[in-house]
């Protein structure tokens, strides 16, 4: 039995719409601010909607492993729960969510709920999202994964992609030696320089942490 909810209003990420990833699935990830009481309330909703489905699928004594093998819902601000962190994705949980392609694209309109191209949900732009919290088996596995129905584009923003600095601003005032110079000075402090040590922080397996 999956449970469904329109979320708060969030930014789109790594927009997939128009046409499928690898896996064969559409897809969109919707970065939701902390600072957003609703955020908060539907975080609260989406952890209890998850825990349910996972004891669905896997019953009390298959809860915890379930529940580690989620990763649908992120908290941001742990860097280690990401392969590639993005700056954008401080302070806001992050989202996923994914539809087959035999059940057709998710459906994106804007706010009058008129039908738009998927294209125009670039990342960074303002959405709404209808999803579906369900518990799945697949093979000897057992957990819970979120599927989206419905796009909202709900208003225009930055684009992540220009969020970056300027050319003009990241090589300004430099003084750029002649074609053929070589800067020996450099090549030796970058290769005398020592590679960072450290073990590496193992990744969180409870996104609800403090929720």
């Amino acid at each position: 039995m999956s449970r469904s909810i329109v979320t708060p209003v969030g930014r789109a990420s790594f927009p997939k719409l128009a046409t499928v990833d690898q896996y064969g699935k559409y897809g969109v990830a919707i970065l939701l601010p902390k600072t957003d009481p609703k955020v908060i309330e539907f975080a609260k909703w989406l952890k209890d909607a998850v825990t349910q489905e996972a004891i669905g699928v896997a019953g009390q004594s298959g809860l915890a492993a379930a529940m580690a093998e989620f990763g649908a819902f992120k908290d941001g601000d742990d860097v280690s729960a990401f392969k590639t962190y993005r700056a954008e994705y401080a302070g806001h949980f992050v989202l996923n969510t994914t539809r087959k392609a035999d059940f057709g694209k998710p459906c994106c309109v804007n706010r009058n709920k008129q039908p738009i191209d998927p294209t125009e949900i670039y990342a960074g732009c303002n959405v709404l999202a209808y999803i579906d919290v369900f518990g799945y088996k697949f093979g000897s596995k057992k957990s819970v994964s979120i599927g989206v129905q419905h796009i909202m584009k709900t208003g225009e923003n930055t684009p992540f992609s220009s969020t970056g600095i300027k050319v003009d601003d990241a090589f300004g005032n430099l003084d750029i030696p002649d074609e053929g110079e070589v800067q020996l000075d450099a090549m030796e402090a970058s290769a005398s320089t020592p590679a960072p040590t450290g073990k590496a922080v193992p990744p969180s397996n409870n996104p609800f942490a403090g929720v």
